[in-house]
């Protein structure tokens, strides 16, 4: 884990901006895996009246089975999955924004993955030289172009990266192609706040038709609380009226609250939220 303070251009500040470091932290993943294939030679395409193996890609041949990448991809996915599920996209690349309330658990999450990856790697570079011959063998007419592409095991193992940066930056000077720092704020902002309330309005339909189709009950309840935990860790507007209405409808389900966590649920524009986060 590394814990920084960056800037995101070297230049520049503002205390406007930087108070929502007072809510959270950004985080990024960053993640790397040797690609297990090779470039394809003029030779690879001088097969006539034969058809390509499988293992030819476009400018590129695969030097082991697809299964073999496969579970590191899914291993950071999952990781960043976890990071979109408790905190925000953010508009600095590639970072999430995670409110404080959900860092331990965003925490405890990625290092798990990170163990799983790194015990993947062990476990594949204790297998190469088999995996390699077993794939040379599946293709032994290609053996020959195919095993010249294979590096050695301290280069293949140092493909392999999987570290989580969490930091705060200094953005008060970004200037991007949407505009100045404080244009790109603002549209995070909102977005991320509407996704939240449009996330509070399906729940309250659901529950409405449940309790229409009297099938409300403890699984059907669920995802309300789940929303009580987005909207306590995640609202950056800290609208009582909105956790209000959340917390009404989990306590007394019924059309009533239904329909006030709609009514209080609505989306927010760029004016309010300047007026809550900036103003």
């Amino acid at each position: 884990m590394v814990i920084e303070s960056i800037s995101a251009n070297g230049r520049g500040d503002s205390k406007e901006l930087d108070g929502i470091w007072n809510k959270g932290i950004l985080c990024r993943i960053q993640g790397g895996i040797w690609s297990m294939e090779a470039r394809l030679d003029p030779g690879d395409l001088n097969m006539r009246g034969e058809e390509l193996p499988d293992f030819v890609k476009l400018g590129s041949k695969k030097l082991l089975p697809d299964r073999e990448k496969q579970r590191f991809l899914n291993t950071l996915g999952r990781a960043r999955t976890v990071a979109d599920r408790l905190g925000f996209p953010f508009f600095i690349g590639g970072s999430y924004f995670i409110p404080f309330e959900n860092f331990e658990q965003l925490k405890e999450n990625i290092d798990k993955e990170r163990a799983k990856f790194f015990g993947y790697v062990d476990e594949f570079i204790d297998r190469y030289e088999t995996l390699r011959e077993e794939y040379l063998e599946s293709y032994s007419r290609h053996a020959g172009s195919l095993a010249t592409h294979y590096p050695d095991v301290d280069y293949v193992r140092s493909k392999f990266k999987f570290e989580t940066i969490y930091y705060a930056a200094n953005i008060g000077s970004v200037v991007g192609d949407q505009g100045s720092a404080e244009d790109m704020y603002l549209s995070w902002a909102v977005s991320s706040m509407n996704a939240l309330r449009s996330e509070a309005r399906q729940v309250a339909d659901a529950v409405t038709s449940a309790i229409e189709n009297g099938t409300l009950d403890g699984r059907s309840m669920r995802p309300v609380q789940k929303l009580i935990d987005s909207v306590s860790s995640k609202d950056l507007l800290d609208d009582e009226n909105f956790r209000g209405a959340t917390m009404a409808l989990a306590g007394s389900p019924s059309k009533y609250t239904a329909s006030q966590l709609k009514k209080v649920a609505n989306d927010v524009d760029e004016m309010y939220v300047r007026r809550v986060l900036i103003d």
